[in-house]
């Protein structure tokens, strides 16, 4: 672990700089992130087996992250769990693919700068992406046993050495709040990561981020960021977002990735601007990202990085905006 917590960083006023998207880089690099994927099936685990068929490209990616000035990585466990392997067959060995992804994020922090934070990235099931239709994972499979696999992915990260647990990619009010009572029994500082903000400063599903914030009270999450969103709408629910949240607000958007795109465009979703590429970055330069990010930094975020199709060069180009001043 760091020596410094994350949370008296924090407290001590300090902007933290994130890194980017960890599975859209290492597609990037050719890595094999799609296995058993396909345009009707989705994703599948995506990146999660690059953890144990790749771990060099993947600690060389958060090394990378880490030398272009993040102050905290995000460990590499976006759907090492049981629900999301089951699929490719890998179901009953999620365990070690988790652990393989906190281990390769602790090697690369301690090998580059041991003053960074690793956090343990966790990602609810997202069954809905399996069955059909709208509703959350704790309608789907239940609130206890939505827990449970919250609750063991966070307590594994834990042991083997995280500095916090982040549950990203969250959609719903209902999966936001029982993933932060799975967490706490960790003892460490919990972030969300709330995904899809509309125009109108909403969350993918119409609610209200202030509701979000009311369900959260009282039960220590430490910080909600607003994530793989487009920065436009980003800027749309962040003031939102401060305003109703008690705790550290942050943002990490997604500036255009189509991870499918090779094998032709998911079920309901329009072909990429360049079919085949999976990068789909528009007018998102690194230095457009920095405009953002400091535009961000002014309306009170407190942890600023990125995600999907942001690369080492989107974090060193915000560096000097987030880290400055």
């Amino acid at each position: 672990m760091s020596s410094r917590r994350i949370l008296d960083r924090l407290e001590s006023g300090d902007v933290l700089l994130l890194d980017g998207g960890t599975g859209s880089e290492l597609q990037r690099r050719g890595v094999d992130v799609l296995k058993g994927a396909s345009a009707e099936g989705g994703l599948q685990a995506w990146s999660a087996t690059a953890n144990m068929d790749e771990p060099e490209a993947v600690r060389e990616v958060h090394g990378d992250y880490l030398r272009a000035g993040a102050d905290i990585i995000i460990s590499n466990n976006f759907w090492t769990s049981p629900t999301r392997l089951e699929p490719v067959g890998l179901g009953d060995r999620w365990e070690g693919y988790a652990r393989a992804a906190g281990e390769n994020a602790i090697t690369a922090r301690d090998a580059v700068n041991p003053d960074a934070f690793v956090a343990g990235g966790i990602a609810p099931p997202c069954v809905q992406r399996r069955v059909g239709g709208v509703a959350s994972d704790v309608d789907i499979l239940g609130e206890e046993a939505y827990r449970k696999e919250i609750r063991d992915h966070a307590k594994l990260l834990a042991g083997v050495g995280v500095d916090a647990v982040w549950v990203e990619y969250v959609g719903y009010i209902a999966d936001c709040a029982a993933a932060a009572d799975a967490c706490a029994e960790t003892g460490l500082p919990v972030f969300l990561g709330v995904r899809h903000i509309r125009e109108d400063g909403k969350m993918q599903y119409e609610e209200r981020l202030e509701d979000l914030a009311a369900a959260l009270d009282g039960r220590g999450v430490a910080g909600v960021l607003i994530m793989c969103t487009a920065p436009a709408e980003v800027s749309a629910g962040l003031p939102r977002l401060r305003d109703a949240f008690n705790g550290c607000v942050g943002a990490y958007p997604n500036i255009g990735y189509r991870p499918l795109a090779p094998l032709g465009p998911a079920e309901g979703e329009e072909s990429p601007d360049e079919p085949g590429e999976i990068l789909q970055r528009g007018d998102n330069t690194p230095e457009s990202l920095a405009d953002f990010a400091g535009a961000w930094k002014a309306m009170g975020a407190r942890i600023i990085g990125g995600c999907c199709a942001t690369g080492p060069e989107h974090i060193e180009a915000m560096k000097p905006v987030v880290k400055t001043g």
